[in-house]
């Protein structure tokens, strides 16, 4: 059976896309939290510092300060899922996508509904900051315009996994009907 190419398949090449970008956004910036003080390297911390000053984002400024244990104890609880299943995935992701691999499939809705599931409440929560006057307006359109799409494409990724696998569970009864 003949490979058939990534550019011939547009929703897992923005996957594909999504999952390759993903990679160093989460060691540089979602990771950061959970790595031991000791091991940031000293650019770290100040990439970071830039990512707040620009954005004012208050979920990345909360875990910068410290506040994993308070209010913010359910974004720690998210980077560590992020840390040890969205990021392996990324990885299994590209490589069952690359080889157009229908194995995939489950892992990918997998990951699509725990990201968007997870990324809502972020979403939700710069929305409260900005109403309560803690963003400027241009920074909540960044924000936005930075969270909205770690939700909106995991959950078409999810909602396609699950069609593909319903047309696969369905062209496999319709064969063994005929048989």
């Amino acid at each position: 059976m003949a490979r058939i190419s990534l550019t011939s398949r547009p929703l897992d090449l923005v996957y594909f896309c999504f999952f390759l970008t993903h990679i160093p956004a989460s060691l540089v910036l979602d990771f950061q939290m959970l790595y031991p003080a000791s091991y940031i390297p000293s650019f770290l911390p100040k990439l970071q510092n830039l990512y707040i000053e620009f954005s004012g984002d208050p979920l990345i400024a909360g875990a910068a300060r410290g506040d994993l244990n308070g209010e913010l104890v359910w974004l720690w609880c998210f980077a560590w899922l992020e840390m040890l299943f969205q990021f392996p995935t990324f990885f299994l992701g590209i490589r069952g996508l690359w080889n157009n691999s229908r194995s995939i499939y489950v892992l990918i809705l997998a990951y699509g509904a725990s990201t968007a599931t997870t990324t809502l409440p972020c979403i939700f929560f710069v929305l409260r900051e900005s109403a309560a006057g803690n963003i400027t307006a241009a920074q909540l359109l960044i924000l936005l315009s930075s969270y909205i799409p770690f939700f909106v494409i995991p959950l078409i990724m999810a909602i396609d996994m699950g069609f593909r696998i319903h047309n696969i569970i369905a062209a496999g009864e319709a064969k063994q009907k005929h048989e």
